[in-house]
């Protein structure tokens, strides 16, 4: 049965799960709070198709590096910490997913989902003739500065996709890592890895979307509460006025667990932010 659905927000997950939705055959609204789709977080993403290398962040020794990181400008982990019940809440479970477990059980599952994603992707750029988004498989190299980390990084390998490099492997592959060659103790390279424009990717989406007649966009639209029947989102209250749909889908990347909080549906979201 198709079905009327809203989408809120436009970034890369709300285009992508808009044009899967229109290729089931189902009507598409989008609700975007800027001028333009594909404006914020999606913009200068770092555009990394990474598919095997799916390492949580909460790992075993991340508390105990974590404190001696913290308040170290150069630290590869920081964090500013503030009088927020949700970011508390966020921490004490990050806290409780550190453990070997826990982090090998949430890899698996990333792992599951990241094997679909690149799945998806082959199909979308194979037969939905997407404009380009300067995509290219140009393999992607993790390198390892400590050799403790190396050799944990090494044994979670799968050999049929990536491979452990040692120093001397790694300068061959990249010669401009010569300059920290002293410190360099290997890496991890998996050569199907792909890059990828993900601002363009975001603009060849919108062109498909807009040429269906089963898709409608709605720009400066900010979504301000969701309303709530018998256990079910009832209406979407905008900046627009009130919008009504069969399902919806909340894609408001760090936004949306606000929007959730008003339902009682606690999302533990956390903003991050990377530099290089």
């Amino acid at each position: 049965m198709n079905k009327r659905i809203v989408i809120i927000g436009g970034g890369v997950v709300g285009l992508a799960t808009a044009w899967e939705l229109i290729k089931r055959g189902h009507q598409v609204q989008l609700l975007e709070r800027n001028a333009e789709p594909g404006s914020a977080t999606s913009f200068a993403n770092g555009g990394q198709l990474s598919y095997r290398y799916v390492a949580p962040l909460a790992d075993s020794g991340v508390p105990l590096q974590g404190m001696k990181w913290m308040g170290k400008a150069d630290s590869p982990l920081n964090m500013r910490l503030r009088m927020s019940l949700q970011q508390w809440r966020w921490l004490l479970q990050f806290l409780r997913a550190c453990n070997n477990q826990t982090n090998k059980m949430n890899g698996d599952h990333i792992l599951r989902l990241s094997l679909l994603s690149r799945q998806v992707m082959q199909a979308w750029r194979d037969e939905d003739n997407l404009a380009d988004f300067h995509w290219r498989r140009s393999g992607k190299l993790i390198i390892h500065r400590r050799e403790y980390d190396f050799n944990k990084a090494a044994k979670g390998i799968d050999p049929q996709y990536q491979q452990a490099l040692n120093a001397e492997a790694c300068l061959q592959l990249e010669p401009a890592l010569k300059h920290i060659s002293p410190s360099l103790q290997g890496g991890i390279y998996s050569p199907g890895d792909e890059t990828a424009d993900c601002h363009q990717f975001c603009l060849a989406l919108l062109d498909k979307l807009n040429a269906s007649s089963d898709f409608s966009l709605l720009t400066q639209c900010e979504v301000r509460r969701l309303h709530k029947r018998g256990g079910r989102i009832s209406s979407l209250e905008t900046s627009q006025g009130t919008l009504t749909g069969d399902e919806y889908v909340v894609a408001a990347g760090n936004g949306s667990g606000s929007l959730l909080g008003h339902l009682g549906v606690r999302v533990p979201l956390c903003a991050l932010k990377g530099t290089a």
